[in-house]
């Protein structure tokens, strides 16, 4: 349902990365064969009223074996979502849903959207905009969306910029596993959100 950008909190938010985390490493490791998402968005993740998030959209997944791990496709995300290999080859494989799910750990951070027009005639991706400053631990608290800053904790601030970091590398390889990213983002979601942080 609709809620207040003040009522999703910190924890909240990271309790949403983490729930998109875990629907993905069930499709890339869990499903056989695995299945790719590839349209993985913001508005493809649906929250109830307890904030639980769940993937929806399915119609443009593929299911992979182990000896066809990318895929020639027509373009299926939002382009804010879309990793360089699809613009560059027109291939996608489960670590573009990693990019993907970078730029929406990214919207959660940040307060803003995948794309914004700069100008009449150009837009600035997230990424673009973000990368120069999400290792700069002197910058980083001010490009949080203020709607949170007073309830993150800046250590784990770090943390999720770091995951960021590596999700959105324009080099696929270098992007991890999506299940090294659900298990960096466990510790930073309190126990009775479905992480292992003890909040006192």
């Amino acid at each position: 349902g609709p809620f207040r950008r003040s009522s999703f909190s910190w924890h909240l938010r990271m309790k949403v990365a983490l729930d998109v985390a875990r629907g993905l490493e069930y499709l890339h490791e869990r499903c056989n064969p695995p299945v790719i998402h590839r349209d993985l968005k913001s508005s493809n993740i649906l929250l109830d009223s307890d904030f639980n998030a769940k993937l929806s959209d399915f119609g443009l997944a593929i299911r992979g074996g182990p000896s066809n791990n990318d895929y020639d496709v027509k373009l299926s995300a939002g382009l804010g979502y879309v990793a360089p290999e699809y613009l560059l080859e027109g291939k996608l494989t489960d670590k573009s849903d990693v990019y993907a799910f970078g730029v929406v750990l990214l919207e959660l951070l940040m307060g803003r959207k995948p794309l914004e027009r700069v100008d009449e005639s150009q837009c600035q991706s997230i990424v673009t905009w973000a990368m120069p400053h999400l290792m700069d631990r002197s910058k980083l608290p001010n490009m949080v969306d203020p709607a949170i800053r007073n309830t993150m904790d800046l250590k784990n601030l770090y943390q999720v910029a770091a995951i960021a970091v590596l999700c959105v590398q324009p080099e696929p390889s270098y992007r991890p596993l999506i299940t090294d990213v659900l298990h960096s983002i466990i510790p930073l979601v309190p126990v009775d959100l479905g992480g292992s942080l003890r909040v006192s």
